[in-house]
């Protein structure tokens, strides 16, 4: 007997987004575009302002007919907007100018997320984006649809064909057992999520986004702390207050970086839908939901920071088929946060079967260490001549006169008694400093690398003062390389490149023996497995 597809009634013919979503996406679009372009709207508009011929009224005027432009246009947009499901292929055609239209088959689709913002809840919509092989280049997103379509064209997007499948089968559909219910896989805590917060990159992304008001705040502070009279609770004493300042900058960069894992990682929940995907919902005002199909995965990232190693947590990255790497764009990977040591290593074998992260790392060689101190040496070196040469410049053609007098009264005052013995002792105490820092540095560096083979696992970690282990099966490899200049060659030993799908992964200064070893034991991994594509020996 055939059973009913579930799925038919919200899919069946031609699908077009909401209404509601237009008005929406254009309040919301709006609203970005005037954010991201603020300075240009506001010098336009205070151009505007000074001219005569132009007052309230005209100004008025021509928001209404830009307002009435952008519906017309938002109109056309959803009239020519469209989409259906014909068996396991997804048929999307838009376009306003140019007529466009995309297919993605079932088999290609690597990721599925849908996000919900605060301002779709009401109305029950979704924002609903699909990845296929090609990486975030290939995203196809339909902006507003229900969330009944959107979990029906999840369903029927899976790569065995899901219930397409079982309609075009149904003899064999009805003979197999029912799914499995989602079993949970992990919830986030309070607790693990504020010190993820404090653990994460967040406070680096912040910071970074904050610098441009450091100086137009340094100006402030500059005009206005020598006419107003400071707060008895202050300390009078300079280094005091400065120590004061910094603690002040720190807890509230602190602060911004917990609430902006607040506002993505809320109510985290991993749930386990059929061992096949892993589907995780997150998100305080804005909920956003991500599947990952297991068979798309490339390389699973355990990520420490400086001061997560020191609160002993960490996150999960997972990286699929045409997944850029670097930390712009870690905010769009299935990222699982807040975990433990523990939990690390127990959801790192759920993504990959049989890898416990039990075996003890091998060290690259000592070699490698002197190459780094060399480096970083002579890199801190440069920065000191650079520093050195910007101060004394500073100093002789200071910013105002007052600068530079103070300046050649302290280099007058200095000049008798810096003879050469002063002198060549604060080179020497410099130069030590700057030998020690460059030892340590090298040492961290070269103790944070470190490489295993579990199995068919291969586990590579690098870092300084954080570290980032890539875990991923040798069946993942495209391509192997062993690399060696002139100094590795004299001293036996070799780099060893690994080429993947999402970025390569370098093991230096390996024993030239051993690293023509393991590309060998990887190459043939690979071949056993049968089913990754051939890899090459360059």
């Amino acid at each position: 007997m055939t059973q009913p597809d579930p799925d038919a009634p919200a899919l069946e013919g031609w699908q077009r987004l909401s209404p509601w979503a237009m008005g929406l996406l254009l309040i919301s679009g709006g609203a970005s575009l005037l954010r991201q372009h603020l300075p240009l709207v506001a010098g336009a508009g205070a151009g505007l302002a000074m001219v005569e011929r132009i007052g309230l009224r005209e100004m008025a005027l021509g928001g209404v007919l830009l307002l009435g432009a952008a519906l017309l246009l938002s109109l056309a947009y959803y009239r020519r907007f469209r989409f259906r499901l014909d068996g396991d292929l997804l048929i999307i055609c838009r376009g306003l100018l140019e007529r466009r239209e995309f297919k993605v088959a079932a088999e290609h689709v690597q990721q599925v997320e849908i996000h919900q913002p605060f301002y779709m809840r009401p109305f029950g919509l979704v924002q609903w984006q699909v990845e296929t092989r090609a990486g975030e280049a290939s995203r196809i997103a339909l902006p507003g649809i229900r969330r009944d379509v959107a979990e029906a064209l999840d369903r029927r997007l899976r790569p065995a064909g899901g219930v397409a499948k079982a309609a075009s089968e149904p003899d064999e559909a009805a003979a197999e057992p029912a799914r499995p219910a989602p079993r949970l896989r992990y919830r986030i805590t309070p607790g693990a999520l504020v010190l993820h917060g404090l653990a994460s990159r967040s406070v680096y992304v912040i910071a970074a986004m904050l610098s441009p008001l450091v100086r137009p705040l340094e100006r402030w502070l500059h005009e206005t702390l020598p006419q107003t009279t400071p707060p008895a609770w202050l300390p009078t004493s300079a280094p005091a207050a400065v120590a004061l300042g910094m603690a002040a900058l720190l807890l509230g960069l602190a602060l911004l970086s917990v609430l902006a894992a607040w506002w993505r990682f809320h109510g985290y929940r991993l749930h386990d839908d059929d061992g096949e995907r892993q589907r995780q919902v997150s998100g305080l005002f804005n909920r956003r939901e991500q599947v990952l199909m297991l068979s798309r995965l490339q390389v699973v990232e355990w990520v420490q920071t400086g001061l997560g190693r020191l609160l002993r947590r960490g996150y999960l990255v997972c990286h699929q088929f045409g997944a850029a790497g670097g930390a712009e764009a870690e905010a769009r990977r299935f990222v699982v946060p807040g975990l433990g040591l523990a939990d690390g290593r127990r959801l790192a074998g759920v993504f990959w079967p049989g890898l416990a992260m039990a075996t003890p790392l091998a060290r690259v060689e000592p070699l490698y260490r002197r190459v780094l101190f060399l480096r970083m040496l002579l890199a801190l070196l440069a920065a000191a001549l650079v520093g050195a040469w910007l101060l004394v410049g500073a100093v002789l053609n200071g910013e105002s006169a007052g600068d530079a007098a103070s300046g050649g009264l302290a280099l007058r005052s200095l000049a008798p008694g810096a003879g050469p013995g002063v002198l060549s002792a604060v080179f020497l105490v410099g130069l030590g400093g700057l030998t020690a820092l460059a030892a340590l540095l090298a040492q961290l560096r070269w103790c944070a690398l470190g490489w295993a083979r579990e199995g068919e696992y291969l586990i590579v970690r690098q870092g300084l003062l954080g570290q980032r282990t890539r875990l991923f099966p040798t069946g993942s490899l495209v391509a192997v390389e062993v690399q060696q200049s002139w100094l590795q060659r004299r001293r036996g030993v070799a780099t060893l490149h690994l080429h993947l799908a999402n970025g390569p992964v370098t093991l230096p200064y390996l024993r030239a023996e051993r690293a023509d070893a393991l590309a060998n034991r990887l190459l043939a991994g690979v071949e056993a497995e049968g089913s990754a594509p051939a890899p090459s020996l360059r």
